[in-house]
């Protein structure tokens, strides 16, 4: 949604603002007021305080980025908001006091002169600081995330939705949705199965088709969000429409009756103002994700440097081995459904899908005698890393797979498209609890280790699993 998208940038901008201003107060009142009192100086050239402004602005902007305080906010109410912004300024702030002056501090401490520490000078000064600091960030968002929500009250940049369900519930819902366009929703129309309402309207908006519609739906309106209203307590319900949906980047909602239906399959979240909850929300922290993607940049990067002398190793012994090209690609299927290429060493015939499509196997005939050992010991995958590097697929997530294979598996495996909520991975959980895929049931034992690892992303598992991972290649587990 535009007005979103537009939203990340303006708190940027006043983030900026308000960090710049405050310490242009403080520069002021340190040389002027009568609570924080510095020696002062008429000579103190303004350029000091501009690029210590810069310096401090920037650090401020990098650890509000990494907390996560440029999400999306329009599920927030502002006092949400207001809370975890001045939780991170707090945090901040006592981080910059810590470094600024505990050198001193631990000196004092040191000598015993206590005194020296614990002043009523001091604490007016580091509160001063803090409430300032709190006072114009907190400030500068609210007056633009004010901004945001007058355009969306006037209908500007709203994300549509459908709702799906021709029912009491359902029309509860739009009228919710109508009444709250702060939110940032705007309900389109309806999908439901029952034949009755084809073509019909409901509630002033149009019965747009029923379930297998949906892909469609969503293409043709540009469609950023799904309510899930049916009064339904049947797992089926919900495992249906996701068969449909899962590989578009959509956010799906549905109505406190469904939540039991789904409890111990999805987190949820609730969403501000109205009954709803979120399905397949992000499991991991907006901070925790930039992290990891800091980390994929940083690993790729270093492992293609350097790896590079034993790249050309191999290029050059799979060259002597067998006829064909260094590099073998192929088309996978990434997140939401996106294709991308993946990279790999060849380690097979060039004629080893003249058949078509087929599942690895163990001693596989269409293995070469080098591709073997490249397999064995995952270095194979070595080419990966530039998938990595230009975001395609992450360090840890599901392994990529081929659309034909998704064709043939997503009505197969309950919930299999779920893993095109992640990015795929080099590694991942599965990947180190199991062994190459061979047969439909390596799919479905696999696909139960990416869903816990969905539920349960964090960057200390991603770590887990690498160093897993390491111990994998050092002794070919799993590996034809």
């Amino acid at each position: 949604m535009l007005t979103r998208k537009i939203a990340k940038y303006l708190l940027l901008i006043a983030d900026f603002a308000a960090i710049n201003l405050a310490l242009a107060l403080l520069f002021w009142w340190h040389d002027h007021g009568s609570v924080v009192v510095g020696p002062h100086d008429p000579i103190r050239p303004y350029s000091e305080f501009a690029q210590l402004g810069l310096l401090v602005s920037v650090v401020w902007l990098i650890y509000f980025f990494f907390r996560g305080l440029y999400r999306d906010w329009s599920l927030h109410s502002r006092a949400v908001h207001v809370a975890l912004v001045s939780r991170d300024v707090t945090l901040f702030c006592l981080f910059l006091l810590a470094v600024l002056t505990g050198s001193y501090v631990l000196e004092a401490w040191n000598e015993k002169r206590l005194w020296d520490i614990f002043t009523a000078q001091r604490f007016l000064t580091v509160l001063t600081y803090w409430a300032v600091f709190l006072a114009f960030i907190n400030g500068f968002r609210l007056i633009a995330l004010g901004l945001i929500r007058a355009q969306l009250v006037r209908g500007r940049g709203m994300d549509r939705l459908l709702i799906l369900g021709a029912t009491e519930a359902g029309k509860n819902i739009h009228q919710s949705i109508a009444s709250a366009p702060e939110l940032g929703w705007k309900a389109i129309g309806f999908v439901e199965q029952n034949p009755i309402f084809k073509g019909a309207d409901f509630d002033g908006l149009p019965v747009l088709g029923k379930y297998s519609d949906l892909p469609h739906l969503i293409s043709l309106h540009r469609v950023g969000g799904l309510i899930i209203s049916h009064e339904s307590s049947s797992h089926n319900e919900i495992l249906r429409v996701l068969s449909y949906v899962a590989e578009y980047p959509l956010t799906i909602f549905i109505v406190p009756d469904l939540y039991d239906a789904a409890t111990g399959h999805f987190k949820t979240n609730t969403v501000h103002g109205i009954a709803l909850k979120e399905l397949f929300p992000a499991h991991m922290p907006t901070w925790e994700a930039n992290l990891k993607r800091l980390l994929d940049i940083t690993v790729s990067a270093l492992g293609l440097i350097l790896t590079f002398p034993l790249l050309l190793v191999i290029a050059i012994l799979i060259r002597l081995d067998s006829k064909g090209p260094v590099l073998y690609s192929q088309e996978r299927v990434g997140l939401y459904g996106r294709i991308f290429l993946l990279y790999k060493f060849r380690s097979m015939r060039t004629d080893a899908e003249a058949a078509g499509p087929q599942w690895a196997s163990e001693n596989d005939p269409r293995v070469t005698r080098l591709g073997r050992f490249l397999r064995r010991t995952r270095l194979d995958e070595i080419p990966q890393l530039w998938n990595v590097l230009n975001g395609d697929m992450s360090l840890v997530g599901p392994r990529p797979e081929r659309e034909h294979f998704i064709n043939q598996l997503r009505n197969e495996v309950p919930l299999y498209l779920q893993r095109l909520k992640m990015k795929p991975g080099l590694t991942g959980w599965a990947q180190v609890k199991h062994h190459y895929d061979s047969n439909i049931e390596d799919v479905k034992t696999k696909v139960l280790f990416d869903l816990w690892y969905f539920e349960n992303m964090s960057l200390p598992l991603d770590l887990v699993i690498l160093m897993r991972t390491v111990w994998v290649v050092l002794t070919g587990k799993g590996a034809h």
